[in-house]
């Protein structure tokens, strides 16, 4: 994304719209981007990228950053506002995954594989997980910013799991999550990774690998949750991989799991988590 913002801002410069050419920005022209980029109907998550991107380029040249200034808050500010529209993506709910984890064995090339696309469908929903938390970007590139094997311990009933790093934890500080099992539950996440971790060979770097010991990847997590729900439901659309961490913060605040805490549990650093949970609608016939 790098990349693709500073390219941008670049074709910017060119187009006319902006008095400099080269060199460092000023905040008034990275304002001046902005709402270019709003005109070209880009959406709020991808101008705030692209103003990232062009704050680490003047760090990585040693400049002034201009995107912190108050002007340049102020506009993304209102831009997200004014443009902002709802997720689409559905949340996955208890049932659902349920459903998910039945349809694995005849969908999945192997016994290995159920036990694997159970144990990261598990962890996904139950931990909250991002994606890019999990599995690596292809299925032959080495990630050490990935859940590493050795990220994982056990102790009586209990899985701890380190997340080295994430999207709001980019220095590697990490995290550490505890999850308390529950025998003979299906749906449990330390049972899940318990029955993989049996069937996968010890080889260091990350945790999640076919058989063969080459790396799940987003592409191929992404295809047998698309297998799996056209196999349950053609008509359920918008299920993607960030549809197990949204239906997770909404399943634990329906289970009464305080907001403050979901909000610890999903890492989130800031109000962002709100547009994660999508409660249902009030059946208010069935309250009275």
């Amino acid at each position: 994304m790098f990349e693709v913002g500073k390219r941008s801002f670049e074709h910017f410069r060119a187009s006319g719209d902006s008095p400099a050419k080269v060199g460092p920005a000023s905040s008034e022209e990275i304002a001046d981007f902005i709402s270019y980029l709003s005109l070209n109907k880009k959406a709020p998550s991808t101008m705030h990228s692209y103003v990232c991107a062009i704050a680490n380029w003047h760090k990585v040249m040693g400049w002034h950053d201009p995107c912190k200034s108050f002007q340049v808050k102020a506009y993304l500010k209102g831009v997200t506002r004014d443009t902002g529209a709802p997720d689409a993506r559905k949340p996955i709910t208890i049932n659902l995954l349920t459903r998910l984890i039945d349809i694995l064995p005849h969908i999945c090339s192997s016994p290995y594989e159920v036990e694997l696309f159970k144990c990261v469908f598990l962890l996904a929903f139950f931990g909250l997980f991002r994606i890019g938390e999990l599995v690596c970007a292809n299925k032959t590139g080495p990630n050490s910013r990935v859940l590493q094997i050795s990220d994982i311990a056990f102790k009586a009933n209990q899985m701890r799991v380190i997340i080295r790093f994430s999207k709001t934890d980019q220095t590697g500080k990490s995290t550490t999550i505890i999850f308390e099992g529950k025998a003979n539950e299906k749906l449990c996440p330390v049972q899940g990774m318990k029955r993989f971790l049996e069937k996968r060979r010890f080889l260091p770097g990350p945790l999640f690998r076919h058989a063969d010991m080459t790396y799940l990847s987003r592409f191929q997590f992404n295809k047998v949750l698309q297998m799996a729900m056209e196999v349950i439901d053609k008509t359920i659309t918008n299920v993607k991989s960030h549809s197990f961490r949204i239906g997770g913060a909404t399943n634990a605040i329906s289970k009464g799991v305080p907001y403050e805490k979901v909000k610890e549990m999903g890492r989130w650093q800031s109000d962002a988590a709100k547009s994660y949970i999508r409660l249902p609608c009030i059946n208010v016939a069935a309250l009275v």
